[in-house]
């Protein structure tokens, strides 16, 4: 961080008066006292400034950085910075762009000892983090403390706590610091205010988010209705009627209003299609999808979720990527440039030359090809000979590690059946005859030890049966895939340490019964890995069927994992061996992971 010594006061009564506005997000007073700046160049930046904040994304504006930088240039270039900032954010969706204009004005700012041009600019980058910018966590907290060392009025303190609060909320870690007590100091300094200011409809629709995350789902709907009256026809509280109309859209959902909750979709978008369309279009197809499955329209859902994945994989490019590739390809550009302008007298010089030498060096290429052009015919002939025994050798390999793991499966299978046909057949035959006799015995039934070896005799009786039909359990019962993986899902969650979910789309008819049974397998093996390793709370199985394909989607909130260090000769199904069967189906096995960031797997299987 800057070390920053604010013993020195600019005074500037016009531009405090106009910054003053801005923190309180008043931004029709901003633009109004915008123009009573006296100074031509900041009066022109500012009155741009105040017109972005003001629509926000909402209208797009056409912007004139060209202004004149003399006795006071380090200011207009910070307030030129500022401007150029707002608009790639809220305008271009481009990544870091933003994030590195007010980089470079805090930095000068910090210089020029204005301090509320530099609360300005460090609450600007504190903005940005609220983009979902993929930066540090550390260094986002650095800055939220140097503001609140330089706040000093209740505007000041508002935009520290509620930017924080933001903050926590869009991490999953963070997130439990915002717990009921904090809300009650939150709301109890918001009596700071007047009930028109125009702090209270961010605040309404940030307490409605933390509510619904509570379980408080009549008071967050609420407060989302508060946001939006509250808002009026301001254009730069837009954006919180979008946001609380897709809240209630997803109280909505869960209260099983499923059309109710597509009408709040369907009105949000008036609200966001002119700022960060991209996120706009995610959000309104993601939350369309998981209501048209409520409704039972399978297909919609199913097209709708497809469309989101897309649009979510594209949000994370242009976030993080777009404005880094732009910055190093200006860098090369510039760099090339300015080596071509240094060699262009020099290969003016010798173009003649260069001619002579290209002309003589085709003549001799011309030759040199005629010459080897059979020999050249006859070594790729046996490179493609030696390619097709390659292709050969690998097509046997893989068809016999291929023939081993069916064998696998179906010994393990095999043994499954035979240990719960010995379980059930033989030892709990045996014990249920033992307990017979013990129930027919005429002696000792009032002695306490052998009422005591009686219990722990139906007890393991019990428990034997328990295991048969455990063993014997899954998709060899006549209960199907899905009811195979859910009863699975349900055992494991009953036991408080791992919450499994399962969720399926579209699936129809029984499939036959091997293939059945080599997926139930295959998932049984995923979870089993999940529960040893992956140190997770929480695991979602999905399973999607459309036209003659079965997607199954296996995700955790656990440790993640670096693939490349797994250990290769563990015992069982392994991964390894997970995706050669699934390749064996001619399908398709995807594994996203990332350490500290949880796993997800993906199977695609033609059916």
């Amino acid at each position: 961080m800057i070390a920053i010594n604010y013993s020195v006061v600019y005074g500037n009564t016009d531009l405090d008066n106009y910054f003053f506005h801005i923190k309180s997000l008043d931004y029709e007073s901003a633009r109004k006292s915008a123009k009573s700046i006296k100074n031509q160049n900041h009066r022109k930046l500012c009155v741009q400034l105040a017109n972005l904040l003001y629509f926000s994304g909402q209208k797009e504006l056409n912007l004139d950085l060209t202004v004149s930088t003399s006795e006071e240039g380090s200011l207009t270039t910070i307030i030129s910075k500022l401007t150029q900032g707002y608009y790639h954010l809220l305008y271009r969706e481009q990544g870091k762009a933003p994030y590195q204009f007010f980089t470079e004005a805090y930095s000068l700012s910090v210089d020029l000892n204005y301090l509320p041009l530099t609360k300005f600019c460090l609450l600007s980058l504190i903005q940005t983090y609220n983009y979902e910018l993929n930066k540090s966590t550390q260094e986002a907290f650095d800055f939220f403390e140097e503001f609140k060392k330089i706040s000093e009025d209740n505007e000041d303190l508002y935009n520290y706590k509620m930017n924080l609060t933001i903050f926590y909320l869009r991490d999953t870690v963070l997130v439990r610091e915002v717990n009921r007590e904090y809300v009650e100091s939150f709301t109890e300094f918001m009596k700071n205010f007047e009930s028109q200011h125009n702090f209270w409809p961010n605040f309404y629709s940030t307490m409605g988010v933390i509510h619904e995350y509570f379980g408080s789902l009549d008071l967050a709907e609420d407060l989302y209705w508060k946001a939006i009256n509250s808002s009026g026809d301001k254009p730069y509280l837009e954006y919180l009627k979008y946001r609380s109309l897709i809240h209630l859209s997803e109280i909505m959902r869960k209260k099983g209003s499923f059309k109710d909750a597509l009408k709040y979709i369907e009105e949000s978008k008036i609200y966001g299609d002119n700022s960060y369309p991209t996120r706009v279009h995610y959000y309104s197809n993601y939350y369309a999808a998981a209501n048209h499955y409520g409704l039972n329209n399978s297909d919609s859902a199913y097209v709708l979720l497809n469309k989101a994945h897309n649009l979510y994989k594209k949000m994370g490019s242009e976030e993080n990527n777009l404005e880094n590739s732009r910055l190093k390809a200006k860098f090369e550009n510039d760099k090339k440039e300015k080596k071509i302008l240094e060699e262009q007298q020099k290969a003016q010089t010798n173009r003649n030359w260069l001619i002579a030498a290209s002309l003589a060096l085709l003549l001799g290429t011309g030759i040199a090809i005629l010459l080897q052009k059979n020999t050249s015919k006859k070594r790729q002939l046996a490179e493609q000979e030696a390619i097709l025994k390659q292709q050969r050798v690998e097509n046997l390999i893989k068809e016999q590690e291929l023939v081993s793991i069916d064998a696998m499966i179906a010994g393990q299978e095999k043994e499954r059946q035979r240990v719960a046909g010995e379980l059930h057949d033989d030892l709990g035959s045996l014990m249920a005859t033992i307990k017979l006799h013990f129930d027919n015995a005429k002696v000792g039934k009032k002695d306490p030890g052998l009422q005591h070896a009686q219990r722990l005799l139906d007890e393991a009786y019990q428990k034997v049966r328990g295991m048969a039909h455990h063993k014997n359990s899954g998709v060899m019962s006549d209960q199907g895939l899905l009811p195979a993986i859910k009863k699975m899902a349900h055992t494991i969650t009953e036991t408080n340490a791992l919450t499994v979910t399962v969720e399926d789309f579209g699936l129809g008819e029984r499939m036959e019964n091997s293939l059945e049974l080599s997926i139930f397998r295959m998932v049984q093996e995923l979870v089993a890995n999940t529960i040893k390793h992956a140190e997770a709370t929480e695991l979602s199985i999905q399973l999607t069927q459309h036209d003659e394909n079965l997607n199954i989607i296996i995700e955790d909130n656990g440790k993640g994992f670096d693939r490349n260090k797994l250990d290769k000769t563990a015992t069982g199904m392994g991964l390894t061996n997970i995706e050669k069967r699934v390749e064996h189906l001619e399908g398709n096995f995807t594994i996203d992971s990332v350490v500290g960031k949880g796993t997800t797997i993906l199977i695609d299987i033609p059916v």
